[in-house]
């Protein structure tokens, strides 16, 4: 018998060109033989490498040493052991792998263990792609459970009824029934599908699934318990399985939008009258058909009659004016995709006459179809017109506003930025002045100097007092004034310019305190000293300036009358402008043309006022009025 069996160096070349991993490993868990795919396996170059490193099998080689004992216990038990799966180290690199072993013991004739033989493959790529099945399961397995819908599996067979592979389990929430129901009885939902609706519904799966296409619809069902609800449907075919027709849907609850859009179209014509009583205009879109709807009164909002305005959206559309069309569009669309929770839009449009009106348009959709998409709108038009210019007129006035708050914070700055040097000059100036080697000739050019700078230094003073009233900066402090004083101390300064000219003073100003004023004593006497000045210096040779004060109500009026020219009623509008001097800028009289601006604003800012009465020829008279004290 012995004749018939092959020695075992016959086996020498199985072993060293098996494919797979083939071994010998002894009781005590140290390596006794190694193929070369084996030692390949481990990431060693040879087998004697291999089997010198190897020393314990269980704790060097199982990433779980359990499975080791695992696998003994089998061996003991079975005497071999077949598609054993494991993970394990690969021995060298300490890489993490998967193998299967099939393994046999061999004993003596005493039954004892002398070694165990077996093979060993590697399944890294084989478990990890079945891990990662698993993991996919148990995702769609999750996914299939947690939609909020009933998501199902239909096979469709060319004869018989469908088939339900698979159901999720939320069909009881929507139906009333147990999963596994349906997939005992696959026409079991059919019955709950609402009598009006059920030819409609089976005619929609039918094409459906002939022509191997989307199903999307919408219809009633009704519970055993008499409950109505509303199910929107939508499946698509699946790969075949095993020459089966299959598709794949989902059955969802809608009963609450279709109750409020049922709501909304039932409510719209309400609605339509209920806008149209508030005067503006109502449109009503149908966007199945193309038809808008306008009211009389829209159509009157452009200039049109009933009849002249074709009810299509290209109506008004096309009245739009360019530069708004693309914006108005867009707000639309924003709407339509749910973007926005309605249509708000201002835009112009061309009246009948030609002319450009501003309109407020506002719109909501109030019904859509199963995908989502606006079946009907209704909105309404404002003329915001008259808001639209008030806000240009608002905005014009701001910009000017800011226009004349820049000019006065430059003029300000300026004016300061001029005092200090022309200060210097006004110094030196008068120093030469007083020099005693100074010749007549050199006095009359620095006499010039002093006149001009003197002037160019009120002319700033005045542009910084002006600056400051206009900016609220300037400082004032109220005081009771007895007039009389007042008109005194401004008179003083004016004496010799009076008797120069020949100007006759009548001065009718009651003495002491019997007139009493609520002022800034410096400002009033700033006040004063202009409307003299100017009644002086545009007085007539010889001519005559009179004074006069009295009470008034709660406030105290001092009139400063002259005999001079005159103003016209064109002049007397430019009086009070800053730097306006009515022609007199090139006459011998010298002046800024600030002096009565900043009179009035002072004035004001202490609560009073000032205005003027003139007749060419005939003289002036100015009235300051003041809060009495």
């Amino acid at each position: 018998m012995h004749r018939d069996l092959p020695d075992a160096d016959d086996f020498c070349s199985l072993f060293e060109f098996l494919p797979i991993g083939a071994y010998r490993s002894l009781p005590d868990g140290t390596q006794a033989r190694a193929n070369p795919a084996l030692v390949r396996l481990n990431g060693y170059d040879s087998e004697a490498e291999m089997l010198a490193a190897v020393r314990d099998i269980a704790r060097e080689w199982y990433v779980d040493p359990a499975r080791r004992a695992l696998f003994l216990q089998q061996l003991d038990r079975d005497g071999q052991v077949t598609g054993f799966e494991s993970e394990v180290w690969r021995h060298k690199t300490r890489e993490r792998i998967w193998v299967s072993e099939n393994a046999h013991v061999v004993r003596d004739a005493a039954g004892r263990v002398r070694y165990y033989e077996g093979t060993l493959e590697e399944i890294t790529e084989r478990v990890r792609e079945r891990q990662a099945l698993h993991r996919s399961r148990l995702q769609l397995q999750q996914v299939f459970e947690l939609v909020p819908g009933v998501l199902y599996h239909w096979a469709m067979p060319n004869s018989g009824p469908a088939l339900t592979a698979s159901i999720s389990p939320r069909v009881k929430e929507l139906f009333g029934v147990e999963a596994e129901a349906t997939l005992r009885d696959p026409m079991l939902l059919r019955r709950f599908r609402h009598p009006q609706d059920r030819e409609r519904v089976e005619a929609e799966i039918a094409a459906a699934t002939l022509e191997r296409r989307t199903l999307d619809i919408e219809f009633r069902i009704v519970l055993d318990d008499g409950t109505e609800k509303w199910v929107h449907q939508t499946s698509s075919p699946g790969p075949p399985e095993d020459g089966v027709e299959v598709r794949v849907g989902l059955l969802q609850d809608v009963t609450e939008r279709k109750r409020a859009e049922i709501a909304l179209r039932e409510n719209g014509e309400l609605w339509k009258r209920a806008l149209e009583s508030t005067g503006d205009g109502v449109w009503d879109w149908d966007l199945a058909t193309g038809v808008e709807v306008y009211s009389p009164q829209c159509k009157a909002l452009y200039g049109y009659s009933d009849a002249e305005l074709p009810n299509l959206p290209q109506a008004l559309d096309g009245l739009t004016h360019p530069d708004d069309t693309e914006r108005m569009r867009q707000d639309r669309e924003h709407h339509f995709a749910g973007r926005t929770p309605a249509y708000v839009n201002e835009h112009r449009v061309r009246c009948k006459n030609g002319q450009w009106k501003w309109i407020l348009s506002r719109g909501i959709v109030i019904s859509r179809d199963a995908a989502g998409r606006p079946l009907r709108m209704i909105g309404t038009h404002t003329d915001i017109t008259a808001a639209k210019q008030a806000e240009a007129l608002r905005l014009e006035r701001d910009r000017a506003a800011a226009a004349d708050q820049a000019k006065s914070q430059f003029l300000s700055r300026v004016s300061h930025e001029l005092r200090t040097p022309l200060n210097a000059i006004l110094g030196f100036a008068q120093l030469l002045d007083l020099d005693p080697g100074t010749s007549e000739r050199q006095r009359g050019w620095i006499a010039h100097v002093l006149s001009s700078g003197q002037h160019l230094l009120a002319l700033m003073n005045d542009i910084l007092d002006i600056s400051s009233l206009q900016t609220g900066q300037l400082p004032t402090t109220n005081e009771r004034l007895p007039l009389r004083v007042v008109v005194e101390e401004a008179w003083a300064m004016l004496a010799a310019a009076a008797k120069d000219a020949g100007i006759t003073v009548v001065d009718e100003v009651p003495p002491g305190d019997a007139l009493v004023v609520q002022a800034d004593r410096r400002r009033l006497k700033q006040i004063v000293s202009n409307l003299l000045s100017n009644a002086i210096k545009y007085n007539r040779r010889g001519g005559w300036v009179r004074l006069h004060a009295q009470a008034v109500g709660n406030a105290v009026e001092l009139s400063v009358a002259d005999s001079g020219p005159g103003l016209s009623e064109a002049e007397r509008a430019r009086l009070f402008t800053p730097f306006e001097r009515l022609g007199a800028r090139h006459g011998p009289v010298a002046g800024t043309g600030l002096g009565l601006a900043l009179s009035r604003q002072l004035a004001e800012a202490m609560g009073g006022s000032i205005e003027v009465e003139s007749t060419p020829g005939e003289g002036s008279t100015f009235r300051v009025r003041l809060p009495a004290g």
